[in-house]
């Protein structure tokens, strides 16, 4: 089934806010909250916390983003349907207000239908942050005096089969997104960027370690796919993830979601089962006909 919307959200900590409070909150505070709401059926959080990537600078376009537009951590969010979406936002109105204690932008790309798709994955689907991979998420800005269409057409024909023909390549994730609209409205919180530093698309890219990595970035495809960026971007953003954490997975809520990140990496650390069990994950659960307003 191919999800009606997909949510690429990238998240810059609160002006003046320490990077491990901004990662406290974030990971424990606010995270317990999507996952518990009607309608959003995935939920994965990239932390990205400022390290430099791996990825090659990319001859002819911006290869770093300006202070404003860095990441902090990028959750990505599925809705198999628009009406699913319009249930997560009546129901979830705590969450947004919760925006403004961690939060000074927030900007949510949407990606409709098939415009999200993964093209490889062999992979845990649902990570739970405890893997060695290399991952890193890397944004693409299109050039100026390239249309939509063919933007798209250059990553789907060109880019994307390129960078799979790799075999160091595990996980393949495409978005191809949509000019910004404000989808999840937190308030105070910056939620849009003019047009001219927007992306158009993301691409997901992990390999085993850094040994693989190396690999891919001597490799024929991965400099087909650099050639491509060059020829069709204006900016390759980079972001290596730190973590990756699956807090909703098809529907069902993970022991990141009900317990939050610190607490489902001790109960995982020492091997508590009993902490797993459906009884006790019950106790941290609404109620199925909890009434929202």
């Amino acid at each position: 089934m191919i999800d009606a919307m997909t949510l690429v959200i990238p998240l810059k900590a609160k002006e003046g806010m320490a990077p491990p409070d901004f990662y406290d909150y974030w990971l424990n505070a606010h995270v317990t909250l999507p996952p518990r709401f009607p309608g959003i059926s995935s939920v994965w959080l990239h932390t990205t916390p400022g390290s430099e990537p791996l990825w090659p600078a990319v001859d002819g376009v911006s290869n770093a983003a300006d202070p404003e537009d860095t990441v902090d951590g990028v959750p990505e969010a599925t809705f198999p349907t628009m009406d699913d979406l319009q249930e997560f936002i009546k129901a979830s109105r705590v969450q947004m207000e919760d925006g403004i204690n961690f939060l000074s932008q927030e900007i949510g790309y949407a990606a409709l239908g098939a415009h999200s798709t993964t093209v490889r994955d062999t992979t845990d689907p649902a990570p739970d942050g405890t893997d060695a991979h290399v991952r890193h998420l890397v944004f693409l800005r299109k050039r100026p005096d390239t249309s939509v269409d063919a933007f798209r057409a250059g990553v789907d024909e060109r880019l994307v089969p390129a960078l799979v023909a790799a075999p160091e390549v595990l996980k393949l994730r495409r978005h191809l997104f949509e000019e910004l609209d404000i989808t999840l409205d937190h308030p105070g919180v910056t939620m849009t960027k003019p047009l001219d530093r927007q992306y158009q698309a993301m691409v997901e890219v992990v390999v085993d370690d850094e040994e693989a990595f190396g690999r891919f970035v001597a490799s024929a495809p991965y400099a087909a796919a650099a050639a491509e960026l060059s020829r069709m971007c204006s900016a390759v953003h980079p972001a290596r993830v730190a973590r990756c954490i699956t807090t909703k997975h098809d529907g069902e809520i993970t022991l990141a979601g009900v317990r939050g990140i610190a607490v489902a990496d001790i109960i995982r650390r020492v091997g508590a089962a009993s902490q797993t069990q459906d009884d006790v994950r019950r106790e941290f659960l609404p109620p199925a006909d909890l009434a929202r307003s």
